[in-house]
């Protein structure tokens, strides 16, 4: 266990590099299309609840992700496992 963080600086320092170990994971495709997804069902739900026609667009979009991640898998274009 290491130990605990005293200084500013050091919480800084902290900071950085669990970002920087991060930033690999980050700089997935497939995690920015989850966030995107993520958003889009949020948002279709949230229409929804309003009555707005627009939810259909986002719902059909988090839906449509899920066809098409599985071939874009199969394609090639995103690799296994998911990240």
């Amino acid at each position: 266990m290491e130990k605990p963080v005293k200084t500013p600086g050091e919480a800084i320092k902290l900071v950085v590099a669990a970002w920087r170990l991060a930033g690999p994971f980050f700089a997935s495709i497939e995690v920015w299309m989850m966030v995107l997804v993520s958003a889009a069902t949020v948002g279709g739900i949230f229409l929804a609840a309003m009555g707005d026609v627009r939810s259909l667009v986002a719902i059909g979009f988090a839906l449509g992700y899920l066809v098409l991640r599985p071939v874009l898998h199969i394609k090639g274009i995103l690799s296994w496992p998911f990240l």
